[in-house]
């Protein structure tokens, strides 16, 4: 099983190219894809792998159906199109899920698709809680499966280099150092609104 930072390489080929040409089916050895959440970061993140061409998009899957047409002409226009990510698990020709839904769903997400025999892309963070990440450390060591969380931050070239220079002491003695977390999230940021109907379009 690659390490971690074997692993983070690259965010959206090499590796999870490597691991699924053991597993993917067909005469192109291609790792085939699926896409949970195509708003936003997963948009960019079709982005990113499309111009592998060792992987294959093969399904999208959103519950807000209004993203899923530009997403499906991007990704070629043959892709399956979904609402529910059980679906999408449950397909026979997917390989690798990329899971880019909004962070509350990454720990159940993950943990399903692992136990459905998919390799796993989550984007950060990797949960909401200490407990939730622990979970799914558990059941990707037991599934086997080859998984990345989207925190580029501790493979990338330049913040590497920055570490080797504060151990190296190239900015002297570190006596402080200062962290800051925002979040959205209830019960800190979301407030209170009135119930309304769900927008048109959304399961």
């Amino acid at each position: 099983m690659p390490t971690r930072r074997t692993f983070a390489k690259t965010a959206a080929g090499t590796v999870l190219s490597a691991a699924g040409y053991a597993r993917a089916a067909g005469a192109n050895d291609r790792v085939r894809v699926g896409f949970i959440g195509v708003g936003n970061r997963g948009d960019q993140l079709l982005d990113a792998f499309l111009p592998h061409k060792d992987c294959a998009v093969v399904a999208l899957c959103d519950v807000y159906e209004p993203y899923l047409p530009a997403a499906h002409k991007k990704a070629g226009g043959s892709a399956k199109l979904l609402k529910d990510y059980r679906e999408l698990l449950g397909l026979k020709d997917v390989d690798a899920v990329v899971i880019a839904t909004p962070d509350h769903w990454h720990a159940l997400m993950f943990v399903d698709a692992c136990r459905a025999g998919k390799d796993v892309y989550v984007e950060k963070p990797l949960s909401l809680t200490i407990g939730e990440g622990r979970a799914m450390c558990r059941v990707a060591e037991e599934t086997k499966r080859v998984t990345q969380v989207g925190l580029h931050r501790r493979s990338t070239p330049f913040v590497r280099e920055a570490v080797e220079l504060v151990r190296s002491g190239g900015i002297g003695k570190v006596s402080v150092c200062q962290a800051f977390f925002h979040r959205n999230e209830t019960p800190m940021g979301i407030g209170k609104v009135t119930p309304t109907e769900p927008p048109a379009g959304l399961d």
